[in-house]
């Protein structure tokens, strides 16, 4: 595969940093829209909203001052957290719910719900059973199908499950993920 096609299969499958850039930065204007406001009622002459921003910066000065220990470490361990979660999101970007199908010629690519709903209409056509009696969720590596049957009429879950990975075989999914099927104890009525 060339390297390009390379790069655009990334570039599909991945998610980029942007959410994560895009709330940091929200919260910083918002907090510089606020240091701004209570600045201008200062400059008006108008009592602060919460403080004057000269009694944020002189109680941030006299930290840890006369403050609780415990609330100075429970907020240093929050901006700690803060700090990991930034630092992972900048450093290991997300997935996106798709799925490679194998192809020399191209890069294809199929949506989860997609391949959720093809999934779907394989275990119903393998159960007999009606469309609100199966419910098919794709993650990651992972298919997870709920099914209940009609009631008095017996389903294999083995059967479906070969009926589903067969399908995935047929459809070229890669990397193959693997099948869970659970039946539900009670049985619907017929559809």
């Amino acid at each position: 595969m060339p390297e390009q096609a390379k790069d655009i299969q990334e570039r599909e499958l991945t998610s980029g940093r942007s959410p994560a850039a895009i709330t940091v930065a929200a919260l910083i204007i918002v907090l510089c829209l606020y240091a701004l406001f209570e600045a201008a009622l200062k400059a008006l002459g108008q009592l602060p909203l919460v403080a004057a921003p000269g009694a944020w910066w002189h109680w941030i000065a006299a930290l840890p001052g006369e403050l609780d220990p415990a609330w100075l470490g429970a907020m240093g361990a929050g901006l700690v957290l803060l700090g990991v979660v930034l630092l992972v999101q900048g450093l290991r970007r997300g997935r996106r719910a798709r799925h490679l199908l194998a192809c020399e010629d191209g890069i294809l690519m199929v949506d989860d719900q997609v391949l959720a709903a093809s999934l779907a209409h394989r275990a119903r056509a393998e159960a007999g059973v009606g469309p609100g009696q199966v419910l098919v969720t794709v993650v990651r590596e992972r298919v997870d199908v709920q099914l209940s049957p009609t009631s008095g009429t017996p389903v294999n879950p083995e059967a479906i499950m070969a009926g589903l990975e067969d399908e995935l075989r047929v459809n070229l999914v890669e990397p193959l993920p693997q099948v869970h099927v659970r039946v539900a104890e009670r049985g619907v009525i017929g559809q």
